[in-house]
């Protein structure tokens, strides 16, 4: 028998030390910090203004130099740290393209993936380890990683909605309900296209106050209505033409899904259009491949999480009311949309 299984299953258990080099990065947010200070600094200047340990500090600038992140020039206390030219953006929190939150999301998830074995024991999620930020942070990260996901796939996501007939540039004058619409991004695209339509965001106050941070003072600001709203509790508003639910059914089981579906059923007007986006499973569950993986990050951080097949997508939002179930959008991502019509 060769080395090549060994030395492959070697790489694999061996990645999350990179991951983790990359995620203490983020927690401590070292790439701004330099690039504040002329994108030169020292590790003990570094851990002066961080308020860490230098060896530390040293040890995980040496790290973060050897992977191409940064790049070190001398030697000894002499040497100085900068954030490497084509990472500029992403290691800079400040920046609009910043991919700080999600890293400092995934440092999360990686701690919760570290207690896999329990999950699968117990059948139950771990207990959340906070970051070195605290809670409160790590909620805000969360809100910010989705918009940064968001804000890459949205264009194409929405485009092939279009291209799928959900949607037409023809169509005049839509409201549309953002379910769990977060920080705005997939609304904001939709009155982009559709430029006589409104649209109401419904979401947790941390959530839209990030939206109404999107919104305050542009020029879609008199189109949105942001409503401070626990889906999963409260009666959703009514009137709508589209309702959109993206990437919220993987956090639930079937009966939350279907309770969540005939929410969204009473929010449209009769002949409205619900649309759900979210991996959506072959019948063996194992393609795609980040569907499957995906679905051991809800085990170990929700209780009742899951990805589903486009058969259980459809029972449920038929049990709910709906009829003319679609797979409208079928990639092997989470961008796959299943659209459904309320009769009327």
């Amino acid at each position: 028998m060769g080395t090549e299984p060994f030395d492959h299953l070697g790489q694999e258990m061996t990645c999350f030390m990179r991951s983790s080099v990359l995620g203490a990065l983020a927690e401590l947010d070292l790439g701004t910090t330099i690039l504040q200070n002329g994108n030169s600094l020292g590790a003990a200047e570094l851990a002066r203004l961080c308020a860490c340990d230098e060896r530390g500090t040293e040890a995980l600038l040496d790290a973060l130099a050897a992977l191409g992140y940064f790049a070190k020039t001398g030697t000894g206390a002499a040497a100085r740290y900068s954030v490497a030219e084509e990472y500029k953006s992403s290691l800079d929190s400040r920046h609009p393209s910043t991919f700080i939150p999600m890293m400092r999301h995934m440092a999360g998830l990686q701690r919760s993936w570290a207690r896999l074995a329990w999950a699968v024991r117990d059948g139950k999620p771990q207990d959340k380890i906070p970051s070195i930020l605290g809670v409160e942070q790590d909620r805000v990260s969360f809100i910010m990683a989705m918009n940064s996901i968001a804000v890459r796939l949205v264009d194409s996501a929405v485009a092939s909605l279009f291209n799928a007939g959900v949607l037409s540039v023809a169509s005049k004058g839509l409201r549309i309900l953002d379910i769990g619409g977060a920080s705005g991004t997939y609304t904001e695209a939709f009155l982009k296209n559709l430029p006589e339509s409104t649209a109401t965001i419904i979401d947790l106050p941390v959530a839209i106050a990030q939206a109404k941070n999107r919104f305050t003072g542009t020029s879609l600001e008199s189109r949105v209505s942001l409503i401070e709203c626990d889906f999963s509790k409260d009666a959703l508003p009514s009137g709508f033409d589209f309702a959109w639910i993206s990437a919220i059914i993987h956090q639930m089981n079937r009966e939350k899904s279907r309770m969540l579906y005939a929410k969204a059923l009473d929010a449209l007007k009769p002949g409205g259009i619900v649309g759900v986006r979210d991996y959506v499973m072959r019948e063996d569950r194992t393609c795609p491949v980040d569907g499957a993986l995906f679905g051991i990050n809800m085990l170990v951080n929700t209780r009742d999480g899951r990805v589903y097949t486009y058969e259980e997508i459809r029972e449920d939002l038929e049990l709910a009311g709906f009829t003319q179930v679609v797979h409208a959008v079928d990639v092997p991502s989470m961008s796959a949309v299943v659209t459904a019509k309320k009769p009327g």
